[in-house]
C-alpha cells in the first residue's frame, strides 16, 4: 500500500517507525560517522545515484580504467607491516575493482530460507536493493559488477558499487563504500551504506590483515558506536535523525587467495551468533579480447 512520497509503502513506513521507537534519536554533529546517502521512498536500484548527484551538484563517472572501491590503500590507514603483508592481488582488487568479474554461490541455513523469501517479497525485489540470492541457481550466470564515482570537480566524493544478478537483473547490492575513523575503537574502518527509503542500512567493519596475507573484515561490537550494523533514518525535511544499532547482526568478509591461486571471498552473516547465510565469491580478472586483423 502506497502512503505517499513522504512515507512510501506501508511496510517501509512500519520499519521506519520501528527504528524511531526502538532506536536512538541522534544529531549528526554528535555522530558524524553515521552520515550517509539516503534513498527515495519508491525505489532504490541505481536511481539514488542520479538523485544524489543532483542534490549535491556532483558529476557521475560510470566508466573509468580500473576504478576501485578505494582510491588508494592509504585510505585504510593500516600500519606499514600490515600493508607489506597484504596479498598484492587483494591490494589490486580493492584499488582496481572494476577490472574483475564475479561468480557467487549462496547457502541459507535451516529455517532462514523462508525469512529470506519473505524479505525478498516485501522489500528487496520492489526496492531493487539487497536482493540476496535465494537459490544457487539464481547466481549461476554470475554477477554484473560496476564501480561508479561521484566527483566534486576533480575530487571523488562517493564510490558506488552496483551489482546485479545476470540471470534475473535484480540488484544484489547498491552500496556506497568509504572509510572512516571510528572514535569508540580508535581505528579506521570500512563503511558500507545501502540506501533505503528515508534512510539507509550502514555496516561498519574492522579491518584485519591475516598472517597469510588475506584480508578479514568484521562488523561486530557490543554498544552503539562500535563496529556493526545500523539502521539510519531521517525525516522528510532532514531535520531529525534516528539510528538503531542491531547488536545481534554480525558479518565477516574474508578475502583470500586459495591454493590454486584463485582469489575468493567468504561472506558470512550471523544473527545472535547463529549462521543464517553464507555467500562465496570467486573473483576473476576480466578478460579483454583483442581482435587482430592481418592484411597481406
Amino acid at each position: 500500500m502506497w502512503l505517499g512520497t513522504k512515507r512510501g509503502y506501508l511496510q517501509d513506513w512500519i520499519t521506519q517507525l520501528w527504528v524511531e521507537v526502538t532506536g536512538k534519536r541522534i544529531t549528526l554533529n554528535e555522530y558524524p560517522w553515521l552520515y550517509g546517502p539516503v534513498g527515495q521512498t519508491d525505489k532504490i536500484g541505481d536511481q539514488f545515484v542520479q538523485h544524489l548527484a543532483e542534490k549535491e551538484s556532483l558529476r557521475v563517472v560510470k566508466e573509468g580504467a580500473g576504478m576501485g572501491l578505494l582510491n588508494s590503500l592509504r585510505e585504510l590507514n593500516l600500519p606499514d607491516h600490515y600493508v607489506s603483508m597484504l596479498n598484492p592481488r587483494i591490494k589490486d582488487f580493492y584499488t582496481s575493482t572494476d577490472n574483475y568479474d564475479f561468480e557467487v554461490w549462496s547457502t541459507w541455513k535451516g529455517l532462514c530460507y523462508p525469512f529470506g523469501s519473505l524479505l525478498n517479497l516485501l522489500f528487496s525485489k520492489r526496492l531493487q536493493q539487497l536482493n540476496l540470492p535465494l537459490d544457487p541457481l539464481d547466481s549461476s550466470r554470475g554477477i554484473e559488477s560496476n564501480i561508479w564515482k561521484l566527483y566534486s570537480e576533480d575530487n571523488p566524493v562517493y564510490t558506488i558499487w552496483y551489482r546485479i544478478l545476470k540471470s534475473t537483473k535484480n540488484v544484489i547490492y547498491s552500496g556506497v563504500y568509504s572509510t572512516l575513523f571510528l572514535p569508540s575503537i580508535g581505528e579506521t574502518c570500512l563503511k558500507v551504506i545501502f540506501p533505503l527509503p528515508n534512510g539507509n542500512a550502514t555496516v561498519i567493519m574492522k579491518i584485519r590483515v591475516q598472517d597469510d596475507g588475506s584480508l578479514l573484515l568484521i562488523s561486530e561490537g557490543r554498544n552503539f558506536g562500535d563496529p556493526g550494523f545500523y539502521f539510519f533514518l531521517t525525516n522528510h525535511d532532514n531535520t531529525t535523525q534516528w539510528a538503531k544499532y542491531v547488536r545481534a547482526m554480525h558479518e565477516t568478509i574474508h578475502v583470500y587467495e586459495d591454493e590454486a591461486n584463485v582469489l575468493r571471498t567468504d561472506h558470512v552473516l550471523k544473527f545472535y551468533g547463529s549462521l543464517f547465510l553464507k555467500l562465496h565469491y570467486r573473483i576473476n580478472p576480466k578478460v579483454t579480447i583483442n581482435t587482430m586483423t592481418n592484411s597481406s
